[in-house]
């Protein structure tokens, strides 16, 4: 019996010895290996991963990116507030002397937010300090920020990097500069960092890059809000987005124009400038009534009405990346064309004559000129610009139509009898025409009206 307790004794030291053993081997290899099984993300240590750029989908990823971005030049602009500014009598030197030191605290704690947003690779290339980082950074005053492409790479599943692209403009006068901005986000901690410029990726959808992956460093500092954006918001944001570049980057405007309805309407950009010049009010005072959305294919188009009833078409293929039409007559739309070819007589007439009053309201004249009979023209407007004096002197600025009475001459010409009225309703006069209409193939027609 004693003899079995021994073997027992012994088997159980054989064991603890061999286990010893083992652990040890094992410390020894993680000692020699330690730098495989290092806590990278606690220490800041970095792993090099190709992941392939993308163009952001999400509309919601897409608005929390913006809004980072135009935060980080709204601080900017706090670098340069004027003291005269804070004051609407005249102050004293004790006054003056207090609110400089307020507002020298102010543009301390917006310098400390933006140091605390920067890459640290960023602040170390560029040796940036809380006493250099407006110098380095340089400072703006009242912008406007537009925002072209925003690209990403979803490096892990709370980890992704975003390249927005654009322009700052100061919009007092024509300081406008580009910008290519990297926004490294972690999303499990709603924290975000910035590169402000010169990252030295040359990025475009489908390319795959090599990133540099990090810990982001937490601070109270560097917080991003989620945005959730509704579709009513998204389509006033899209409508302020084309008026913000017609009214500061009218170049921007001109190319986000559809292709098609661009060569159609405007021969160069000094039309479409003078175009914008003629509907200025109009174009920069467009007011979201109610919108149509409709999914086709890989994009979706947006008819948005405004509050006088004008039409203009968006095709986006990912957030805030669209073109525009900007009528409903330049060029034969789906829209147009479906509801025509269901359309009788009359409808036909109302829905062409629609058009002409459209296109002198844009005051395209060209257009309308191009709408009317060639005998009418040869008569009465031996030029586009016989034809544009007599509208101007014989129409409104803004032309509203109300449709009286429709006559039908043995299904060849058809007539209709139309008063004419200010839109603006600021000039009272009242204006009556008949209109005579020849209906030909497809939505072709011939217009001519009494003089």
């Amino acid at each position: 019996m004693k003899k079995s307790k021994n073997i027992i004794l012994g088997s159980i030291i054989v064991v603890v010895i061999i286990i010893i053993v083992i652990i040890a081997v094992l410390l020894n290899l993680v000692r020699k290996n330690a730098h495989l099984f290092t806590d990278e993300t606690e220490y800041g240590m970095e792993a090099n991963l190709v992941q392939k750029v993308s163009t952001v989908q999400n509309r919601n990823n897409y608005y929390t990116v913006k809004d980072i971005v135009e935060s980080y030049y709204y601080d900017l602009t706090q670098f340069n507030i004027n003291i005269e500014d804070e004051f609407i009598y005249e102050p004293t030197q004790e006054e003056i002397d207090m609110v400089s030191k307020s507002l020298e605290k102010e543009t301390m704690a917006y310098k400390q937010r933006i140091y605390n947003c920067l890459n640290n690779e960023y602040i170390r290339k560029n040796n940036i300090t809380l006493d250099n980082i407006e110098a380095k950074l340089g400072s703006y005053n009242d912008v406007i920020v537009l925002i072209d492409n925003i690209y990403f790479m979803d490096i892990e599943e709370t980890y992704q990097v975003y390249f927005a692209y654009g322009k700052v403009i100061e919009k007092s006068n024509s300081r406008r500069d580009q910008f290519a901005m990297m926004i490294t986000i972690d999303s499990q901690k709603s924290i975000f960092e910035i590169y402000p410029d010169g990252y030295g990726y040359n990025v475009e959808p489908g390319k795959e890059l090599k990133v540099d992956k990090r810990e982001l460093a937490h601070n109270i500092y560097n917080k991003y809000e989620y945005k959730l954006v509704s579709e009513e918001e998204y389509c006033v944001s899209v409508i302020n987005d084309y008026k913000n570049r017609i009214i500061y980057d009218i170049q921007s405007a001109y190319n986000k124009l559809n292709q098609e309805y661009r060569q159609a309407k405007f021969e160069s950009e000094i039309d479409f400038r003078q175009y914008v010049q003629n509907n200025y009010y109009e174009l920069v005072n467009i007011n979201l009534n109610s919108y149509k959305r409709k999914k086709e294919g890989d994009y979706t188009r947006y008819v948005f009405i405004d509050s006088t009833n004008n039409n203009y078409i968006f095709k986006e293929n990912a957030p805030m990346s669209y073109d525009v039409i900007l009528d409903t007559y330049t060029i034969e739309l789906p829209e147009f064309t479906e509801k025509y070819d269901k359309s009788n007589a009359r409808e036909k007439v109302i829905l062409n004559l629609n058009k002409f009053m459209q296109s002198i309201n844009d005051k395209d004249y060209k257009y309308a000129y191009s709408l009317l009979a060639d005998g009418f023209k040869a008569n009465n407007f031996k030029t586009q610009t016989d034809f544009e004096n007599y509208i101007k002197t014989n129409f409104f600025e803004n032309n509203n139509f109300e449709y009286k009475e429709f006559g039908d001459e043995a299904n060849t010409y058809y007539t209709y009898e139309i008063k004419i009225t200010d839109k603006t309703g600021n000039d009272t006069r009242e204006v009556t025409k008949t209109f005579i209409m020849l209906l030909n193939e497809g939505t072709n027609f011939e217009l001519s009206f009494n003089i």
